[in-house]
């Protein structure tokens, strides 16, 4: 018999004793999170800007769900019932009348709802300059919806130089 006898190696015979597990792989939590927020916010957004549209194609069944008729049907009866009172400028004028300065004019009703006035208020100018401003108490009212109503306000003193003088209601 030969005195060498060569024999194969047995697997994993030349490798070091101890070995290293191989790394996980990083789960990076933060930027998952942050890419949530951000799908989040932009559908949001989406949502918001588009919420006429999205409520159109919505069921009759979600819309009661969701109360979105009846938040439609409050909002709409608000805006039906609203008085605007002002003063029609065609027909005011200053006229002086037994010595006395006297505000004519005539208060008319664009709204939808009765409203009334509480005061006049007079801005007094020359030119662009304000010179002065007075309120004067002009309660008038209820005047119904498209309806008209005269006033007649005696004015005490203008400023003198007063050129223009421009009136409001409250």
């Amino acid at each position: 018999m030969p005195d060498v006898v060569i024999r194969p190696s047995t697997p994993g015979a030349g490798l070091p004793a101890l070995t290293t597990p191989p790394p996980k792989p990083k789960t990076n939590w933060g930027t998952w999170i942050a890419y949530a927020i951000v799908l989040v916010v932009l559908l949001g957004g989406a949502g918001y800007a588009y919420r006429d549209q999205i409520k159109a194609r919505l069921p009759a069944s979600w819309r009661a769900l969701l109360h979105l008729d009846a938040a439609n049907a409050k909002q709409s009866a608000t805006q039906v019932a609203r008085a605007h009172v002002g003063i029609d400028m065609a027909t005011t004028k200053i006229d002086l009348i037994d010595g006395r300065y006297v505000v004519l004019g005539e208060l008319i009703n664009t709204g939808t709802a009765p409203g009334s006035t509480r005061r006049l208020k007079l801005v007094f100018r020359a030119g662009d300059q304000v010179l002065a401003e007075r309120a004067m108490p002009l309660i008038e009212g209820p005047i119904p919806p498209g309806a008209r109503r005269s006033f007649s306000l005696p004015l005490d003193e203008p400023p003198s130089g007063a050129t223009n003088i421009v009136p409001t209601v409250d």
